[in-house]
């Protein structure tokens, strides 16, 4: 009991110097705003002394707002303007701070309010080039304090006022950073108010407010009132779920998928992630294509769910904003005349979920004086039980008026589905595959012609079927295609997320035939091309495996919406089914030059406006008992690398205590062997030194083993520094011994000779094999044109700097001669180790090249190509180089230097006596 009464007193003593500390920078932030509160928010929200209390938990987690649009801005935006023409930005209202204070309800409350014009900005996620706006901004953390420099388009506040939960009123003064439209910084003061309902609903689910400036009229930083709006999310409350049930009542729930509680919220909240495509129908030719009046002159093509809240006993509540742009990723799409808000149910007996929506009106075109109107529009979503090549969306849906045809606000009913799939593959989904005969008149039988020794993918693992490849159009024109299973036989590919947006692991898939069905969904872009293609295509396309060929036949389809209204009259029209597929995958066990090929045709005529001309695939797809076995290998090579480099360590090591044991022969050591063997660890620790410190790129080959191979780079660097050291220590006795001897010239003009010769031989022999290099290089583009690169001539440099140091002792050989050295300068384990450390990378390529398919570059770790010559030629005449020139050293340290060549050294050594003077 004593250690639970210490442990709660503790626990007191921690929230109570919290609170302090808490408010402590509360008053800190507030004192750093200049403008008093008072003069400003008196009237609106009155202040009110803090309070020794705790924060209540329920009220730690609250916040007035999170995000909206705002309008009016422009003169402190630097003349940011919206994408589309609208009038319209995003901001977003993060809370720093919040404290309680002695009256009910009342809390103090420090904010950063960020405002972005509606001009988006792309960035790559995945696969895809996305339009990320505003709305994703509360995602970076505002800077605090503010920077002195106003990035265009984009203001913060940071603001400290009041907030009063009982009143739904919120009072804020602060100041921010701008900039006007010619570029000038503008420093701006501000009082922030806003206004929300107590209790929410669907005609009261809006929360209005705006941004005042307190600089002088007519001074710079002053600006006009920014008028704001925003969806209530918080303490809502169900008025039309009975209106909503009735909605979907009559529904087959036969073809949709039902939901569990437990998942539901799950699936359901996942929407937000997906965009759908409406679908006005062939019968729109009344003028009510849409929920939104034709006056207004919107008519879009893009829906999305946003801000949904969901509630274990199936209620929802939600806005739906609507574009006519199909790049509006995270932008906000709350914008009157052009959003809903909505509420509803799901129906476990339809398996849909149902809802009533409302529009948002401003009648005034004022954001201040939006409202909801009639809530007369219905909506039913539902996820399908079956996908096939026509239908493959995750969640397709229909919208309508609840109206009469005579009503002002009656349209004709609206489908709509899903285009992304970020939600996965729901729980009892199948497939049922369409144009099997199709495929089979359309693709030729190959089943029986002879593969060899070659084995292909058995179809069990979908891992192995999907690759991304380059594309070719006759225009010469290339770009990249990515090709996702969807099923194979009936075994769904549902591994794209999973809750919380973590990747679910493969599905494995066991047939026993040969043949299997499969299906796949294709995207790739042409920009700037006469093809009759959208620039961003999505073929969907089903048909068949053969396990023993590697041969992949499809038929595909493709929405043609983006054509003309002539091409579509018809409803068969709107997909464009004559496509054929025909892949040939790369086999398992590949020779050099195998790759996967393939292309994609048109059936139709080429008078069609359909018709398009064949597009060559090519790809080097890796599978997964490739990339295993390519990890394997590259831990080999990691644990080969470090091997080498300790093993130089040593060798090194024995060398300096053999000449302190031995100080004579230091002066007869090559001093140009030596400087060659220093750089030749110097360089990768000046090139390659940043690797000690960063974080390795997606690129980045290290990351393919979680981070293991990436510890492991830093310890080789580690070893080379130290072998560095150990080397530079040797160069330093050799120069020193070699100065300290008075009256022996002949070292030096031996060593002088010695370079004289060497250099030569190095810039002929650097020519040679460059010019050969070359000549390789250029065959190997032509062999694999999208592949295979051209090495740069820095690379070429570095490949003949290995070769150079393949052969280290040539300068010590040469060196012999000239000075006709009997000395034994090197210990025999420095020569022969370190020649054997030279030679296995060359033994380990030859071995690599029997064994391995070369893939990229990037996962050499060990006798990487681009730092030395290796081909088969090469692997076999450096090693017996390296041999040759040991051998060469071991008889000129026995008989003599130029022992084997018919001349002799200008000037024999020759030692004296010194006479010792006498005392």
């Amino acid at each position: 009991m004593a250690t639970t009464a210490s442990s709660s007193s503790s626990i007191i003593r921690f929230s109570s110097i919290s609170i302090i500390l808490l408010r402590i920078l509360l008053s800190s932030l507030a004192s750093a705003s200049p403008i008093p509160y008072s003069d400003h928010c008196a009237a609106v929200l009155p202040e009110s002394a803090a309070s020794e209390d705790a924060l209540d938990p329920a009220a730690a987690a609250a916040s007035p707002l999170s995000s909206g649009i705002f309008s009016n801005a422009d003169s402190i935006l630097g003349g940011g303007s919206s994408s589309d023409g609208e009038r319209y930005g995003s901001f977003f209202f993060r809370r720093r701070s919040l404290l309680p204070t002695r009256t009910p309800g009342v809390f103090q409350i420090v904010a950063t309010l960020s405002l972005r014009s509606g001009r988006g900005f792309s960035v790559v996620r995945g696969r895809h080039v996305l339009e990320r706006s505003s709305t994703e901004f509360h995602q970076v953390r505002p800077r605090l304090p503010h920077t002195t420099f106003a990035q265009r388009g984009l203001v913060r506040f940071d603001l400290s006022g009041y907030w009063s939960e009982a009143a739904g009123k919120v009072c804020m003064v602060g100041t921010g950073l701008g900039r006007s439209a010619e570029g000038k910084s503008l420093r701006l003061s501000a009082v922030f108010k806003l206004d929300y309902p107590k209790v929410t609903n669907i005609s009261s689910s809006l929360i209005k407010g705006s941004l005042e400036s307190l600089d002088a009229v007519g001074s710079s930083n002053h600006f006009d009132r920014i008028s704001i709006l925003s969806y209530a999310s918080g303490n809502y409350r169900y008025t039309q779920i009975s209106q909503a049930k009735e909605s979907c009542a009559g529904a087959n729930g036969k073809e949709s998928l039902g939901l569990v509680s437990g998942s539901f919220c799950y699936y359901i909240q996942s929407l937000s992630r997906v965009r759908f495509q409406l679908d006005y129908g062939k019968n729109c030719t009344s003028g009510f294509c849409g929920p939104f009046p034709q006056s207004s002159g919107f008519t879009p093509s893009i829906l999305v769910f946003s801000q949904i809240q969901c509630s274990a006993d199936g209620m929802v509540h939600m806005y739906v904003g609507f574009s006519n742009i199909s790049s509006f990723y995270f932008r906000s799409l709350f914008i009157p005349g052009k959003a809903l808000v909505s509420e509803g149910t799901w129906d476990h007996e339809t398996n849909q979920l149902c809802l009533v929506a409302c529009r948002i009106q401003s009648l005034k075109d004022s954001l201040m004086d939006s409202t909801v109107d009639a809530c007369a529009i219905r909506i039913c979503l539902w996820f399908p039980a079956v996908w096939s090549i026509e239908h493959r969306s995750t969640a397709v849906g229909r919208i309508w008026s609840n109206v009469d045809e005579k009503d002002s606000g009656y349209f004709d009913l609206v489908s709509f589905w899903s285009t992304d799939n970020y939600i996965g593959s729901l729980p009892g989904l199948k497939y049922n595959y369409t144009r099997m005969e199709l495929v089979r008149k359309s693709c030729a039988n190959n089943s029986s012609r002879s593969v060899g020794k070659r084995r292909y993918p058995d179809g069990k693992s979908f891992r192995d079927f999907k690759f991304d490849a380059s594309m070719r159009n006759s225009e010469g024109k290339t770009t990249w295609g990515y090709f996702t299973p969807v099923s194979i036989g009936q075994t769904i590919y549902g591994n794209l997320f999973g809750q919380n947006g973590v990747p679910l692991p493969l599905v494995a898939v066991h047939e026993s035939s040969s043949l299997q069905n499969i299906s796949y969904d294709i995207h790739f872009m042409f920009s700037n091309t006469s093809l009759s293609m959208n620039s961003a295509e999505k073929i969907s396309a089903e048909g068949t495996y053969e396990a023993k060929t590697g041969l992949l036949c499809l038929v595909g389809c493709r929405h043609v919406s983006s054509f003309s209204s002539k091409q579509q009259t018809e409803k068969s029209e709107s997909m464009d089914c004559g496509i054929v597929i025909n892949i040939q995958l790369a086999p398992l066990n590949p020779k050099a030059g195998d790759k996967l090929t393939g292309e994609i045709w048109s059936k139709r005529d080429k008078t069609d406006p359909l018709f398009f001309e064949p597009l060559q695939i090519t790809s080097l797809a890796i599978y997964r008992d490739q990339a295993i076995q390519s990890m394997w290998r590259m831990d080999v090579e990691i644990t080969m690398v470090m091997v080498s480099l300790t093993l130089s360590c040593i060798f090194i090591g024995l060398q300096l205590f053999y000449v302190k044991k031995n100080p004579e022969v230091l002066p007869s050591v090559s001093f140009t062997m030596l400087v060659i063997l220093t750089l030749g660890h110097m360089i990768p620790l000046v090139l390659n030194f940043q690797a000690l410190f960063r974080t390795s790129g997606s690129q980045n080959v290290l990351l393919w083993s979680g981070g293991w191979l990436e510890v492991n780079e830093v310890i080789v660097r580690v070893i080379t520094m130290v072998a560095f050291l150990l080397q530079f220590r040797f160069l330093q006795l050799s120069w020193s011994a070699r100065s300290s001897e008075e009256g022996k010239m002949d070292l030096w003009m031996a060593e002088k000779n010695a370079i004289k010769t060497c250099l030569p031989l190095y810039i002929v022999g650097g020519l040679i094999a460059l010019f050969v290099h070359m000549i390789y290089n250029q065959a190997q583009v032509k062999r694999r044109p999208v592949y295979a690169s051209h090495d740069s001539l820095w690379g070429n440099l570095i490949s003949y700097s290995g070769l150079i140091l393949d052969g280290f002792l040539l300068p010590q050989v040469i060196f012999n001669m000239f000075s006709g050295s009997k000395d034994k300068a090197l210990a025999p384990s420095f020569y022969v180790g370190n020649t054997v450390v030279r030679a296995l990378p060359h033994a380990y390529d030859a071995y690599r090249r029997s064994h391995y398919l070369p893939r990229f570059n990037s996962s050499y770790l060990y006798a990487r190509p681009y730092e030395g010559f290796y081909s088969l030629v090469w692997d076999i005449i450096i090693p017996c180089g390296g041999v040759l020139l040991s051998v060469l050293i071991y008889l000129q340290q026995r008989f003599g230097g130029n022992c084997l060549f018919p001349f002799k050294s200008s000037k024999e050594r020759s030692y004296e006596l010194v006479p010792v003077a006498s005392s």
